[in-house]
C-alpha cells in the first residue's frame, strides 16, 4: 500500500469518527432486509433509491433472482433534492440498502457516513471497469460503489459549417481550436465557435484533463488545489477566447438559446459527454445528419488525455443488512449484458468495459451521418487521467463556481473557489491546507 493511500484511508476514518461524534451516524433500517446479515437463507428485499432510468433493469434482476426482490424508487437528481432525501432517510432509520450516488458525491457521503465500504464484496470484479470509474468509485484502497456510467468528453461538430467555413477536419488541440474560431470570426462575428465552461462541472471536466486534482490528502489534511496551473490555464484559455468573442459567455449546449443559435447555423461546436448526444437528438432533431463527433482536442499534440464529465455508481448506504446481496445487485446493473443494454437504450453511456462494445454502440449513428461514434466515445473513456480526486464539498464547489463565473472572470473565480472550498471544508471541522 502506498503513502498516499495510506493517508487517504487515515483521514476519512478520522472524518467519519469526526462527523459520528456530532451525531449523524446512522441507524438500521428493519423494512430494507426480511433476511438478517448477509448471505443469509431465506428471502431478501432490498430499496434502491436513484433518479436514472432503472426501472427496467430493476424488472430484469428481479425476474432472474426471485429470491432477492429489488425494489426501486426514483427521487429528484442528486443535486435537486435526491442526496437530502437519501440522507435524512438514513439518519432516521429509513434509508435504502443502495443509492445512485454521482462520483463526485462519494467523498462527502463517506464523512457523513452514509455510505458502505463494499471492498470485501466488489474488490474482485472491478477490473470489468474502465479504470478512471474505478478510482472515482474508490477512496484510498477502499470501494464505496459500483461504476455504472461515465461521460467521455468528445467534440460535437457540424460538418456542413465546418465546410462552409473551410475548416478541413475537427482540431486536435486546443490551439487549432482557437485558430479555427478566429477563422469563423473573421468571416462573421455573429457565429460562435462553441461554448465556455460556465459552471463547477464544466470546470472540473476541462481541469480533469490537464490531470491535475482539486482535492488530495497531506498528512492527517484535506489539501485544496483547485487554483492550480492545470485550472488555471484551462480557465485562462477560455477567458481569453469570451474575450474575443469566439464563444458564447458561459451557458451551456441545453438552453433555448444555444438551440435557436444551432438551427440558425450560429454555433459550430460544443464540448460534452456521450451522453449529450442525446440533447441533441432529441432538441435538434431537424439537424440530423449535419452533426459529427471527433476525439476532444488536447493540450500537447498527440498526448492521449481526454476527460469525463457525470456519470455515478451504485452504492451500498449505512444501515444496509444484506451488504453482499446488495453489491451482487450493483454489479448486475452495471455489467450484465441485457441490463447495460437497457441503460444505454436510457441515456447511460456505460462503465463497463464489455458494454462499451455493445453492438448498439457500435454500429453507425444516423443521426451523426452513418458515423461510427462509439469508437470515439470508447477510445475518450479510455484516456481519462485517474489522477482526479474528488473532495468532500463538491455541491458547495460546482455552487460557487457557477456564482462566481455569473459575476466576473473565469480566473477570478478560480481564485474565489479556492477560498471558499477552504472555508467550507474547515466548516466540516476537518484539517484542510491551501495547496
Amino acid at each position: 500500500m502506498d503513502s498516499t493511500t495510506i493517508r487517504t484511508r487515515r483521514l476519512l476514518a478520522l472524518a467519519t469518527a469526526a462527523v459520528m461524534a456530532f451525531g449523524v451516524g446512522a441507524c438500521s433500517s428493519d423494512k430494507n432486509d426480511s433476511a438478517e446479515g448477509s448471505g443469509q437463507n431465506g428471502p431478501v428485499n432490498m430499496e434502491f433509491w436513484g433518479w436514472a432510468g432503472y426501472e427496467k433493469m430493476v424488472d430484469q434482476w428481479n425476474a432472474s433472482h426471485p429470491d432477492t426482490k429489488v425494489t426501486f424508487k426514483k427521487i429528484p437528481s442528486g443535486a435537486k433534492g435526491g442526496y437530502t432525501q437519501i440522507s435524512n432517510a438514513i439518519t432516521a432509520g429509513k434509508g435504502p440498502c443502495l443509492a445512485q450516488i454521482e462520483y463526485q458525491t462519494i467523498p462527502s457521503m463517506l464523512v457523513k457516513n452514509m455510505v458502505m465500504d463494499i471492498t470485501q464484496y466488489a474488490s474482485d470484479d472491478m477490473d470489468k471497469y474502465v479504470p478512471s470509474a474505478v478510482s472515482a468509485s474508490s477512496v484510498g484502497d477502499k470501494i464505496y460503489g459500483i461504476p455504472v456510467d461515465v461521460g467521455p468528453m468528445v467534440l460535437f461538430y457540424r460538418k456542413d459549417l465546418f465546410a462552409k467555413y473551410g475548416i478541413t477536419k475537427p482540431p486536435a488541440t486546443w490551439a487549432e481550436y482557437k485558430a479555427d474560431a478566429e477563422k469563423v470570426a473573421a468571416a462573421d462575428p455573429s457565429v460562435k465557435f462553441g461554448d465556455a465552461p460556465g459552471d463547477g462541472n464544466g470546470m472540473a471536466a476541462f481541469s480533469l484533463q490537464t490531470g491535475q486534482s482539486w482535492y488530495s490528502t497531506k498528512g492527517d489534511s484535506w489539501t485544496v488545489s483547485i487554483d492550480n496551473p492545470g485550472t488555471r490555464k484551462v480557465a485562462e484559455f477560455w477567458q481569453d477566447l469570451k474575450d474575443e468573442g469566439l464563444v458564447t459567455k458561459g451557458g451551456n449546449a441545453w438552453d433555448p438559446q444555444f438551440n435557436k443559435a444551432s438551427e440558425s447555423g450560429k454555433v459550430l461546436t460544443f464540448v460534452n459527454a456521450a451522453w449529450a448526444a442525446g440533447g441533441l437528438k432529441s432538441d435538434l432533431k431537424g439537424l440530423a445528419g449535419k452533426w459529427r463527433v471527433a476525439p476532444m482536442p488536447t493540450w500537447e499534440a498527440g498526448d492521449g488525455k481526454s476527460a469525463s464529465s457525470g456519470g455515478s455508481a451504485t452504492s451500498v448506504m449505512t444501515g444496509c443488512k444484506t451488504p453482499r446481496e446488495a453489491v451482487q445487485f450493483a454489479d448486475f446493473l452495471s455489467s450484465d449484458p441485457q441490463a447495460v443494454k437497457t441503460g444505454i437504450e436510457t441515456g447511460l453511456y456505460p462503465a463497463s468495459k464489455a458494454g462499451q462494445d455493445d453492438p448498439s454502440l457500435t454500429g453507425g449513428d444516423p443521426y451523426f451521418g452513418g458515423q461510427k461514434v462509439g469508437d470515439v466515445y470508447k477510445a475518450s473513456a479510455a484516456q481519462v487521467p485517474s489522477t482526479w480526486t474528488n473532495g468532500p464539498t463538491f455541491q458547495q464547489v460546482e455552487s460557487d463556481f457557477t456564482g462566481a463565473i455569473g459575476q466576473g472572470t473565469l480566473p477570478d473565480a478560480v481564485t474565489k473557489v479556492q477560498a471558499s472550498t477552504v472555508a467550507a471544508i474547515k466548516k466540516l471541522g476537518l484539517s484542510v491546507t491551501n495547496g
